[in-house]
């Protein structure tokens, strides 16, 4: 039966397959968690000079250090996450997708799609 499974998945449906975890970890608390690990809280002040109720929450890029909103950042995998080619490898690509905090850091969009663009590039 197993083998069944195995020889009736093409390559569309890996690709469907590793979008789908590739989207469940953006979507994931696990993300969530790590974002609020590394949020930076900036005090501001109102047009009248009073401190405002919330602050500024801003990341800091680890490549060119400079603070950004949520929506101007990415979370980057520090290891290649990569792809799969064959159904019985989505165990491990899970795993290397949701993986300890320690391989994962805080990138801007201009850092991350350089840094994209050299992996691509070199493997």
């Amino acid at each position: 039966m197993r083998c069944d499974l195995v020889c009736n998945i093409d390559k569309k449906d890996l690709t469907q397959i590793r979008t789908g975890l590739r989207q469940a970890f953006i979507r994931s608390k696990y993300k969530g968690a790590f974002l609020r690990s590394k949020r930076i809280e900036i005090d501001h002040f109102k047009k009248c000079g009073g401190l405002a109720k919330r602050p500024h929450v801003r990341y800091k890029c680890v490549k060119c250090t400079d603070l950004f909103k949520v929506d101007e950042i990415n979370v980057d995998h520090i290891e290649k996450v990569g792809s799969f080619k064959d159904i019985l490898e989505v165990d491990s690509f899970f795993f290397r997708i949701f993986c300890e905090f320690s391989n994962l850091q805080i990138l801007c969009k201009k850092c991350h799609a350089l840094k994209t663009k050299y992996e691509r590039a070199t493997f």
